[in-house]
């Protein structure tokens, strides 16, 4: 079995309820999000999946959330924009891109370092 893990940012920002129930103000983070994927198997050229080419997937959905107000992202629109929230989002949309034969062990997304959240199924 193999693990692969591929790592980006991206910068946006959010609000949140506080434990209080009060909203906090917009404030801006560097997200960073690390997604998982597992193979049992190498393909021809010896690799589980192609980091080069995963990335760029990654990238494609992250670049939709970057530059702005997460709370403005129709799929944060029906529930708050916490990094448990944001791992959903990335899993859900990167789960249909992965190649035969790999599959997507969790993504864990954090806001600041030593702050993360990982959604998994």
């Amino acid at each position: 079995m193999f693990t692969i893990t591929i790592e980006t940012q991206f910068k946006a920002s959010h609000s949140v309820l506080t434990s209080e129930g009060t909203s906090e103000p917009e404030h801006e983070h560097f997200w960073a999000v690390a997604v998982e994927v597992g193979a049992s198997n190498l393909n021809d050229r010896g690799m589980a999946v192609d980091f080069a080419r995963l990335k760029a997937k990654i990238n494609d959905i992250t670049s939709q959330l970057s530059g702005g107000s997460l709370n403005e992202v129709e799929y944060f629109k029906k529930r708050r924009a916490t990094a448990e929230s944001v791992a959903e989002y990335v899993y859900n949309r990167i789960e249909a891109e992965l190649p035969a034969g790999v599959r997507l062990e969790g993504v864990t997304v954090s806001e600041q370092v030593g702050c993360s959240a990982k959604y998994y199924k």
